[in-house]
């Protein structure tokens, strides 16, 4: 056991773990540099990761080279050169201009903070390429007609969703793959026509429901398999049931019936894990992954251990520890925030897609591989803080600079807090790690002011006094969340999703209705617990003080219905 310099707190090093690190350890200059045993707790070095990713903190600023206006992740005032997506993607700038010498007499992050901020960043983290009239969507690729998606791929017409994945026609989504016209729809696959489902798996015009599987028409349902025509886990009629949906729907609006349906989901047990077709894994929400341990929110993810939101690819992603986001093929990689499309033995890098062999390395992409420290290459190689080298320049420089940083200990540990290109709260760190103002500043980690909304000098009207069938013109105001105050407006094609399935408009904001949506998952963490049916042992997310009935696998597949 070792504690965390982080927090303290003891963690296991396992032999397991051990013979990764042994096994991706570099070669530079046929000498491999091992990879030292970590010195943060597996939960510490997650959040140092997270704080890499800015999904949904975005703002309006020029281009640092064209001076256009452009949508951005980071704001005005930041210290590095920012690009808009046609000028970074293009070859208006040369990225071996900011290239420059290692100076041995200093530590590397030193070195790399001082670079980074010289570097052009892009304004948002999409493959410019793939995406057809998605302009205000992050972190994604293969858009086409989406609004305010990220951590999201290959979806259509699909809005206001985090991990959206091969979707069409969703609105207010989370963590839902090949899904179509799903409303509130959180953890489900295959589903479609629904709203307010959970954990729900090849169903269909199902609604305020929760782990179904293979169901159709059913309404306030738990636990259930391959069921029609039910209504709160009671078997009725054609007839009766589209009666007692619709007399319902007239008695109570859908937030007092979304809170009905959660006390009535209280009284029936849980899944220890959700999953779908694991073998030997443990963590939560996962889906045809084999042999993964404290892993969330991932699929076709084999071998691999403190892993989380990797998404199915043409291949299963294989060998991998730490990675965060977004998988499609990764292998062999370790301590990577935002790692794919086919991204092989990537080590210490952030942003880096379709390369292999690179190491401490960002905004590295298509067809990279051996780099070290460098930033916004394409289609390079052999290169060291952006300078080009021949191979045995480049292996013997690596060397040194390896053996440097196993002397000043920075040698396998990835970016800290400190130097991240976006303030803490402005990530995606603040979904797992909330922290206030004072604590973050107390840490010495960067903090950012919220900025005055641009939608303040628009026509204003409180969330709790939107009309109930509203005109067009709701388009040009600006809604009061009524749950914080802070404003948002509705869009042409959101209003016309809530026309179509018959959905009264929003009365809080985007971003309250995503907290809303995570709330529903369990957090990313383990414990040990007895089964509430069986007493057997099980490791789950489900914290031994919680109330709910949890049974282990062949507890609950015995009892679903």
């Amino acid at each position: 056991m070792k504690n965390c310099l982080q927090c303290g707190l003891p963690f296991e090093i396992t032999d397991q773990d051990l013979a990764f690190y042994a096994e991706v350890s570099p070669s530079f200059n046929s000498k491999k540099f091992a990879v030292p045993e970590p010195k943060l707790c597996p939960p510490c070095r997650l959040q140092r990761r997270l704080v890499w990713r800015n999904e949904r903190s975005l703002y309006v600023r020029k281009c640092d080279l064209c001076n256009t206006s452009m949508l951005s992740m980071y704001r005005s005032g930041v210290p590095f050169p920012v690009y808009c997506l046609d000028c970074w993607w293009s070859d208006k700038w040369d990225p071996f201009s900011y290239g420059r010498d290692f100076d041995f007499s200093r530590p590397f992050f030193d070195q790399w903070v001082e670079f980074q901020n010289t570097v052009p960043h892009f304004s948002l983290a999409v493959l410019r390429q793939t995406m057809e009239n998605s302009d205000y969507c992050n972190h994604a690729g293969y858009l086409k007609n989406c609004y305010l998606l990220v951590n999201s791929d290959y979806s259509e017409q699909c809005l206001f969703g985090k991990g959206v994945n091969r979707c069409f026609d969703c609105l207010d989504c989370l963590k839902t793959y090949d899904c179509q016209t799903c409303y509130e729809a959180t953890n489900c696959y295959n589903c479609a026509f629904s709203s307010y489902i959970i954990d729900c798996h090849n169903s269909s015009d199902c609604h305020f429901s929760s782990n179904l599987i293979g169901c159709k028409n059913c309404f306030g349902c738990v636990n259930l398999r391959n069921k029609e025509f039910y209504f709160f886990n009671e078997r009725l009629s054609a007839e009766d049931y589209k009666a007692r949906v619709a007399d319902l729907m007239t008695q109570k609006n859908r937030e007092e019936i979304w809170g009905d349906f959660l006390a009535f989901r209280k009284n029936h047990f849980m899944k220890w894990m959700q999953e779908k077709n694991t073998e030997n894994c443990s963590g939560d929400y996962l889906v045809e992954c084999k042999n993964c341990q404290d892993s969330y929110d991932c699929e076709f993810l084999e071998n691999s251990r403190y892993c989380s939101d990797l998404k199915k690819g043409e291949k299963v992603s294989f060998g991998n520890y730490d990675i965060s986001f977004f998988g499609t093929g990764v292998d062999r990689s370790y301590e990577c925030s935002v790692a794919g499309y086919g991204a092989n033995h990537t080590l210490f890098c952030e942003n880096v897609w379709q390369s292999n062999d690179i190491y401490y390395s960002q905004f590295c992409m298509q067809n990279c591989h051996d780099l070290f420290a460098c930033m916004g290459l394409r289609h390079q190689e052999f290169a060291v803080f952006n300078k080009k080298y021949s191979k045995n320049e480049y292996e013997a420089l690596c060397a040194k600079i390896a053996a440097h940083m196993q002397n000043t200990g920075e040698w396998g540990e990835f970016f800290s807090i400190r130097l991240s290109s976006s303030a803490y709260n402005e990530t995606v760190v603040m979904d797992y790690f909330p922290l206030g103002r004072e604590e973050i500043e107390e840490k010495g980690w960067p903090y950012a002011q919220e900025l005055p909304s641009p939608l303040s000098n628009l026509p204003k009207i409180s969330g709790d006094a939107l009309p109930t069938n509203p005109t067009d013109d709701i388009l040009n105001v600006a809604i009061e969340c009524a749950e914080t105050g802070k404003l948002f407006k509705i869009q042409k094609a959101e209003l016309a999703f809530y026309r179509k399935m018959n959905l009264p408009l929003p009365k809080v904001h985007p971003e309250q209705r995503l907290l809303r949506r995570l709330s529903l998952k369990n957090p990313r963490k383990l414990w040990e617990r007895g089964c509430s049916l069986c007493a057997g042992a099980i490791s789950t997310t489900f914290a031994p003080n919680r109330p709910e009935k949890v049974y282990c696998e062949a507890c609950y597949l015995k009892s679903v219905d």
